[in-house]
């Protein structure tokens, strides 16, 4: 009968079992009949089968909203620094329009609100969407209260501004929770949002990785479908390589994953787009508004070396060209050229953070955990190699094992 549950979580939200492991299913099953009073798993598929409401439980039970303000803050940086010097200039007298999906429990899309409104621009010249599965995810998003645990790291400059703490808990200003419309919607329907409005930016993170194969791929069309061309799409590191042979193309700047729609009569050469030495990766609240992020976009065109290069040019960077690889989605090709750099550089733990990045990406999940592991005895302060381990022990259903890493990441950006 939990293979029938299985099936069912796989038909109405894109469930693969394996990003989260069967162990996490089954406790999550059995934890809801024991607080449904049923001892018979089939007597549960019939509850579950009659309940609309007891599927919206399961499914809060399943899905792991592991989110915190400004998480990954280099993305919300680059999307300041596209506003200002791409979209700001082609439409001064226009309404940015943002996707956040899944939301969660807000702290994405206020994210986004706030880093707009930092970034200079007016609440009259953006509108966010905020969407999740979730019910009970999005009430707490709407209530807007938060403790410790929504905020991390060393640029908590905002706090003061956009909250007011009360007994340990901080709950986001109205004027800044009235800047995001939450929806209730399945990214795994094929008709989400079919009749809205395209977007100029989506963020879409950590979510294909939970995803079967037939879901990932309807869901990257959806998302041109969504996408404005030239819109900005935000994924995570273990999805970039997903994107691959679609509309999208890299966005290069520093560690954030952001993609390009491309029109479809454009060639899909690869575009990088270098950000200038002088730009900020996180957040200066010191400088005015104005100064913050007024740098140009210097754009070229590369067309990636091919392996054999690679192979024959002894001075040639092979970690560089290992990265090249796997943002073009070109896994074989990158694990290969890791291996190539660790047989010279065998303490290096970067190395062996982009192996578990796209062993995830090719979806063996165990081989990523070692590399990860590996990464931290190397170095036991890498927060990339902790934070992918974290997320990884998350989707595996190991909430122990993921929670001490998460605290651990805490002590080092105190």
């Amino acid at each position: 009968m939990q293979s029938v549950i299985e099936a069912l979580l796989k038909s109405k939200i894109g469930l693969d079992v394996n990003s989260i492991g069967y162990g996490a299913i089954a406790s999550a099953i059995y934890q809801r009949m024991a607080d449904c009073g049923i001892k018979q798993i089939s007597s549960y598929l019939a509850h579950l089968q009659d309940s609309p409401q007891e599927w919206d439980i399961l499914i809060d039970s399943v899905i792991v909203p592991e989110t915190w303000f400004f998480r990954e803050p280099e993305s919300f940086a680059f999307l300041k620094h596209y506003v200002l010097s791409e979209w700001l200039p082609k439409k001064p007298q226009g309404v940015l329009r943002v996707l956040s999906v899944p939301c969660a429990t807000g702290e994405e899309p206020y994210s986004i609100a706030i880093a707009l409104l930092e970034a200079g621009l007016t609440s009259a010249q953006f509108h966010i969407d905020a969407v999740d599965i979730s019910k009970q995810c999005l009430l707490k998003a709407q209530r807007a209260i938060y403790d410790n645990y929504s905020f991390r790291g060393n640029h908590l400059f905002f706090q003061e501004r956009y909250f007011e703490s009360r007994n340990s808990r901080y709950y986001l200003r109205k004027s800044v929770k009235n800047l995001v419309n939450f929806i209730n919607a399945n990214l795994a329907n094929p008709h989400f949002l079919v009749n809205t409005q395209v977007y100029d930016v989506v963020f879409c993170r950590n979510l294909l990785i939970y995803f079967d194969s037939a879901t990932k791929e309807q869901t990257i069309h959806i998302l041109e479908r969504l996408l404005i061309e030239g819109g900005l799409l935000f994924v995570a590191h273990a999805e970039a390589a997903l994107l691959m042979k679609t509309q999208f193309v890299s966005v290069r700047q520093s560690s954030a994953i952001a993609y390009k729609k491309l029109s479809n009569h454009q060639n899909l050469v690869e575009k990088t787009y270098t950000i200038p030495s002088n730009y900020k990766s996180t957040f200066d609240p010191q400088l005015p508004t104005q100064n913050r992020y007024q740098f140009p976009i210097e754009n070229k065109v590369e067309v990636p070396p091919q392996k054999s290069e690679a192979a024959n040019n002894l001075n040639t960077d092979l970690l560089e060209l290992a990265k090249t690889a796997a943002n073009r989605g070109c896994l074989d090709e990158a694990v290969q050229l890791c291996n190539d750099y660790l047989n010279q550089n065998q303490m290096n733990a970067e190395a062996y953070v982009l192996l578990g990045q796209v062993q995830q990406a090719m979806g063996d999940n165990e081989q990523a955990a070692q590399y990860f592991h590996k990464a931290i005895y190397l170095q036991p302060s890498h927060e990339a190699a902790l934070t992918h381990l974290a997320l990884l022990k998350e989707q595996q259903g190991d909430r122990i094992s993921a929670n001490l890493l998460w605290q651990r990441i805490y002590r080092l950006q105190r």
